[in-house]
């Protein structure tokens, strides 16, 4: 059975240590949010969230999980706002980044409200926050991804207190970065094997070339995760051939 929204809040509220003054009230919430629309769906089993743990390799944030328990997804006019767990998956990219060429594993959609995707960046903590949330962004609309939220706590509770509007969309509103280049400067670059790590003068003129990871592999004579696998590493630290003497 379906429990009301402001009673969900509550309880997410409560177990993820929201303050009480920063929670929205029951008043808010039934005048944010429509009431011709379910929002909310069955909790996911705990068991569930752990498998998908173990699947992707990466921890989601304990609010997160908690509200997936309490409801699997939180739905708006327009689309989820959360996904359910079965469709957070890796981030599918819209718009180009400078200097990255294979998108970091930890980079998950959590979520697609309407304009623009919701991605958390699973590999690393914002200073005084949580796994960082940030928008794919757009190239057909000239959006350039961009950091929203330093967690998924004050994401989701400015989202409540707006009745589900985009606010990262309104005027005046302050990005924290470019996911690329903070995910480049706050998680170490990937380790690489030394049998790769000689390779390196070698596949950055054919990444240059535009060549794709199979012509790579083919070229090369290895396989497709060994190019990955060093363009990870390259992508990370983009003077790194130079410096193995190239």
């Amino acid at each position: 059975m379906l429990r009301p929204l402001a009673e969900l809040v509550e309880r997410w509220s409560e177990e993820s240590g929201v303050a009480p003054d920063l929670r929205p009230t029951p008043a808010q919430l039934e005048a944010n949010f429509w009431t011709g629309t379910k929002h909310t769906r069955v909790g996911a089993d705990l068991s569930r969230i752990l498998s998908w743990e173990r699947r992707f390799g990466f921890v989601l944030p304990d609010s997160l999980k908690t509200w997936l328990r309490l409801s699997d997804g939180f739905y708006g006019e327009s689309g989820p706002l959360i996904h359910p767990l079965s469709a957070i998956g890796p981030m599918v990219p819209f718009a180009r980044m400078p200097g990255l060429v294979i998108q970091p594993e930890s980079w998950f959609e959590v979520g697609n409200p309407n304009l623009e995707t919701i991605c958390i960046d699973l590999a690393y903590d914002w200073p005084g926050g949580d796994h960082p949330l940030f928008t794919s962004g757009d190239d057909d609309r000239r959006s350039p991804p961009r950091i929203i939220a330093t967690s998924f706590t004050s994401w989701f509770l400015r989202l409540l207190h707006r009745g589900g509007a985009e606010f990262w969309f309104e005027p005046g509103f302050a990005s924290l970065g470019d996911p690329w280049s903070e995910h480049r400067r706050r998680v170490p670059t990937p380790p690489l094997p030394e049998r790769l790590r000689r390779i390196l003068p070698t596949v950055r003129p054919l990444v240059h070339r535009g060549l794709d990871d199979r012509a790579i592999a083919g070229g090369l004579g290895i396989s497709r995760g060994d190019v990955e696998t060093v363009l990870r590493h390259l992508q990370h630290s983009p003077n790194d051939y130079a410096e193995s003497g190239a």
